[in-house]
């Protein structure tokens, strides 16, 4: 009877990589209102990177599912 390391790595890894999502997608407004985008524009923009975020979530989801090696501890 093996223990299954597998969800326990897949969630850590989406934890990684939407960080890593989270902080590019962050400098991108950043970067987007500091270039001379309108503040009116913010809350669109806001939108338009959680959209982004989430369709890399699902992206991340499923194929570190379909795809993550599988392994057991014993």
């Amino acid at each position: 009877m093996g223990i299954s390391l597998r969800p326990i790595a897949i969630i850590l890894e989406l934890a990684i990589l939407m960080a890593l999502i989270y902080s590019l997608f962050a400098g991108v407004q950043f970067a987007l209102l500091d270039l001379g985008l309108s503040k009116k524009y913010q809350k669109f923009i806001t939108w338009a990177m959680m959209i982004l975020s989430f369709l890399a979530l699902v992206f991340f989801v499923a194929h570190l599912i379909t795809f993550y090696p599988r392994s057991s501890l014993f």
